[in-house]
């Protein structure tokens, strides 16, 4: 009895409940809806794809910036002069004609007394004087036709260049012309073998560049020229670094002093520094070879 009213409910309960199949499908709604509950918080937690594009572009521009910043050239500082012998400075600025001379600078926070005379004795002399033997002048030379340093590379043709005359802040003062794709002679220069400044331009960072590699020059380095009159071999004695832009014109002018007439035979080279700059000149002396 017992055991028929046990399955007696067992019955009811089966016919007039719930089926397996229907708990299946209730199950399955239940799992879908709490999917998409679970999609929602998802969705709001995370942020939008377009955000996140958005966020991984600016993160590469910013590390291509930094980049770009670390590799930009900063102006580089010019090191000291060079000097390895006693240096001949350079003559007095001349003044070109109706050119307003310039004033030589003398320093006035210092006082210097002047010492008392010294009593001289007179010592007699000849009526005649002695004359004093005029050095013989050395024949003319043809120009230099080409110009190699050997330890850093350069190696180009020279031709000769000219000049003209232009006036700054009311001075008139030459301005040199630079050669392309050649180094450039100045032609009222002196020539190799005639005792005097030779000087020679080129361009650093155009037009041939062929005095790219000036800048690593060091003392001692060689110097060779080639003219129709033979080689010409010379050390080099100094380095100078001229400031060129945003100086004061007397600086300007005493930088061109180098290019003047001097009383030995050296050679004169200048170019521009630093590359893509230029707003320093390089001049590297070298003398002849004992």
């Amino acid at each position: 009895m017992n055991d028929r009213s046990s399955l007696r409910v067992l019955s009811v309960s089966d016919k007039g409940g719930i089926s397996h199949k229907g708990r299946l499908v209730r199950f399955g709604r239940a799992l879908q809806q709490l999917g998409r509950v679970t999609d929602e918080r998802v969705a709001r937690t995370r942020p939008p794809l377009l955000g996140t594009l958005l966020i991984l572009i600016g993160l590469f521009l910013l590390a291509v910036a930094a980049m770009g910043a670390a590799a930009i050239r900063l102006p580089a500082e010019p090191p000291a002069s060079q000097v390895a012998v006693a240096a001949t400075p350079p003559p007095p600025l001349q003044a070109l004609p109706g050119a307003t001379p310039t004033r030589e600078l003398t320093p006035t926070s210092i006082a210097e007394e002047t010492p008392a005379p010294t009593p001289v004795r007179s010592v007699p002399v000849s009526a005649t004087p002695t004359a004093e033997p005029t050095p013989t002048p050395k024949p003319k030379m043809p120009p230099p036709t080409r110009i190699q340093i050997p330890s850093v590379g350069i190696d180009a043709p020279v031709v000769e260049v000219g000049y003209k005359i232009v006036d700054i802040e009311g001075v008139q003062a030459i301005e040199w012309e630079v050669a392309e794709y050649a180094a450039g002679h100045h032609n009222t220069s002196a020539n190799p073998g005639e005792g005097g400044n030779i000087v020679i331009s080129g361009h650093n960072d155009w037009k041939g560049e062929v005095f790219r590699t000036l800048e690593h020059v060091k003392i001692g380095d060689e110097v060779i020229l080639t003219s129709d009159a033979g080689i010409f071999r010379y050390r080099v004695v100094e380095i100078h670094y001229r400031k060129e832009v945003g100086v004061p014109l007397e600086e300007r002018l005493a930088t061109g002093r180098f290019l003047d007439p001097m009383p030995e035979e050296r050679v004169t080279l200048v170019t521009c520094w630093p590359y893509g700059i230029d707003d320093h000149r390089i001049i590297v002396v070298a003398k002849p070879v004992d």
